[in-house]
């Protein structure tokens, strides 16, 4: 540049014309400061373009990542709490050895669920947006927490941290997410609940209770054989198993009568109310009726079940029913219009008894561990042998067990379920709701789970169980999910 004005000013000086010159030189100083400027200009274009694509591949790994929560919701609701089995690590910690399974699951930091978002099953590949999400458990579900037992009651839930990462185009654009997520059963009382009960067969119920917003009857004393409803007993604690869900002795309640005999909720065939002549029954201390009333030191009932002081009264009335989660028809009709949008989606919607089992089968290969049975056309009736093996087994007191249950609803007025089985392992296991018709059943069956009827009619020897690993994983078609907080991983934005 130095060389070229001094050419410049030479012939500037040999010139007749010396402005001629001097417009060369401007045009030259000129170029010499836009140049600059110019190349500055294409370099902030430059780089904002490529923060513009940095962003879209931000806003695009985000709304990806969210996906991942959607797809971790959508598990909760059709698994089973127990196959949570990672530990959340603390605040800074890194993932401890339940997180670090070597094959890709829900419970692995290591190896978490991929879901690649163009709908092509398997793992995330290059250009290809995708979702990487492993669940940490902070707070376990456990179904006798201290607040059923508070008053004001409060619901009993699990707490579990979605750890979700969309990737754009498998990188760099990247957001994590972390999203806590608050799991509570549906609120219906978790036992055996009908309006109304009948029915002349030997009925066992194990290690939960009866509910009925009428009267009940037919009851037969749990300490000893013979014809009608009993109790699981403990002869070495002398009273019935304790209720796996509500930690108390298992036991009638109705607002009506509990009624020893079988013909009405009155007297008559040999039976009557059992709260008929006192409030305290001795043979009956932990069953509660409309009859019932306020109890006595001493008497023989009160505080019966020494560690919780159960029972203080026999009295039993709407506003106790409604603290077990009594509502009519047992759920809201938004709770039932979305187990039968489950049913649909499934592909388990008024389906001929013959194609439950072959459904059942594909979506527990799709990887759906609590599907839902939905008939709303008619009455059904169903028999163990319509159910996958996986769908039957033994009962089992642990907790963290690999367990399948089905959610069956037959919804509409006066819509019947028949459900006959067996009274030898493998049971169904299942939750019944029957909201506006009965549930009826003849000869031999058992069932591991819990019912919801308008009414029931049984006959025949029918046994009811609750065990320690459906009291611990309640069907997820029966929970709700609820975000309680949601934040972004910082040290894991746009790379």
């Amino acid at each position: 540049m130095r060389s070229l004005l001094t050419r410049l000013l030479a012939r500037t000086r040999t010139s007749g014309h010396p402005e001629d010159g001097l417009g060369v030189v401007s045009v030259v100083m000129v170029m010499a400061l836009v140049s600059p400027l110019t190349v500055t200009a294409v370099s902030l274009t430059v780089n904002n373009l490529g923060n513009a694509a940095r962003d879209r591949q931000a806003l695009a790994a985000m709304a990806t990542s969210e996906v991942g929560v959607a797809q971790a919701l959508q598990f909760l609701r059709g698994g089973h709490l127990s196959s949570l089995s990672c530990v959340e690590p603390a605040p800074g910690a890194a993932p401890g050895p339940t997180c670090l399974a070597g094959t890709p699951s829900w419970v692995s930091a290591a190896r978490p669920r991929e879901f690649r978002t163009d709908g092509v099953a398997g793992a995330c590949t290059t250009a290809v947006d995708c979702v990487r999400v492993w669940i940490g458990t902070l707070v376990p579900y456990v179904p006798d927490c201290p607040g059923r037992r508070a008053t004001p009651q409060v619901a009993c839930s699990g707490t579990y941290r979605v750890h979700t990462t969309g990737i754009s185009g498998n990188g760099p654009g990247r957001r994590a997410l972390e999203v806590d997520v608050v799991v509570t059963p549906y609120p219906f009382p978790m036992g055996v609940f009908a309006e109304g009960f009948s029915g002349n067969g030997n009925v066992g119920v194990h290690r939960m209770s009866l509910f009925t917003n009428g009267c009940m009857l037919n009851r037969q004393r749990d300490d000893a054989s013979g014809s009608g409803l009993q109790f699981a007993y403990d002869a070495a604690a002398g009273r019935p198993r304790l209720d796996l869900v509500y930690g108390q002795p298992a036991a009638a309640h109705a607002t009506g009568e509990v009624s020893t005999s079988n013909q009405s909720c009155g007297s008559g065939g040999g039976g009557e109310p059992i709260h008929r002549q006192a409030v305290c029954n001795v043979q009956f201390r932990f069953d509660q009726s409309g009859s019932g009333g306020p109890l006595t030191q001493g008497d023989g009932c009160r505080g019966a079940y020494a560690p919780t002081g159960y029972p203080t009264t026999s009295k039993f009335d709407a506003a106790e029913l409604e603290r077990y989660g009594y509502r009519p028809r047992g759920l809201t009709d938004a709770q039932y219009d979305a187990l039968r949008a489950q049913a649909q989606a499934q592909g388990t919607y008024n389906l001929p008894a013959g194609q439950v089992s072959p459904a059942l089968s594909a979506v527990s290969q799709a990887g759906v561990t609590s599907p839902v049975l939905f008939w709303d056309a008619g009455d059904v009736s169903l028999k163990a042998a319509d159910f996958p093996a996986s769908f039957l087994r033994g009962l089992d007191d642990t907790v963290a067990c690999s367990s399948r249950s089905v959610t069956v609803v037959v919804s509409g007025a006066g819509h019947d379920l028949a459900y006959t089985g067996g009274n030898t392992a493998p049971f169904l296991v299942a939750s019944l709701f029957v909201p506006d018709g009965q549930l009826t059943g003849q000869g031999g069956r058992n069932t591991i789970g819990t019912v919801f009827a308008k009414s029931i009619d049984l006959g025949g020897n029918v046994d009811f169980h609750m065990d320690r690993c459906f009291a611990s994983n309640p069907p997820g078609a029966v929970l709700e999910a609820h975000v309680v907080n949601f934040r972004e991983a910082d040290g894991s934005d746009v790379q």
